[in-house]
């Protein structure tokens, strides 16, 4: 003879809290790490490989935080002459070299042009997924 076995309902216990919410989480959110001031903070994606020297790759993924001022050594994107720049800033003198891996990618700009400074590049994210893994729903895993 087979037995049935009744369903019990669960009872919740009132004023004890489960043991596995005593453990929760926060969600994590990758803009809490790599955005300082999300009123000023803006992504880009670079578009040469001038910077490759400095490990910035074409299509890498630059984060730019325009309340910065440069500092030397700063890497900065600039509008000039009708152009977005991706640069090492430096500043020498009455002229400002904006340096790249390369002389002939190098930019010096005189007091008298007009340049302006876009924001100080603060991380740059390196997609490191393969191409041959960029299947089904990991295709646009970094948009890369």
């Amino acid at each position: 003879m087979l037995r049935i076995r009744k369903q019990v309902a669960k009872r919740d216990v009132l004023g004890f809290r489960l043991p596995m919410l005593s453990y929760e989480e926060p969600p994590l959110d990758i803009t809490d790490i790599t955005v300082m001031d999300p009123d000023n903070t803006y992504f880009m994606r670079m578009g040469s490989d001038a910077m490759t020297g400095y490990h910035i790759l074409p299509d890498n993924i630059l984060v730019i935080d325009r309340s910065l001022k440069p500092t030397p050594g700063s890497i900065v994107v600039f509008f000039h002459e009708g152009n977005f720049y991706t640069r090492e800033y430096h500043p020498q003198g009455n002229k400002l070299f904006l340096k790249a891996d390369s002389p002939a990618d190098t930019i010096e700009i005189a007091d008298t042009e007009h340049w302006t400074c876009w924001g100080v590049v603060t991380l740059n994210l390196n997609p490191l997924l393969p191409p041959e893994l960029k299947t089904g729903r990991y295709r646009s895993v970094c948009a890369c």
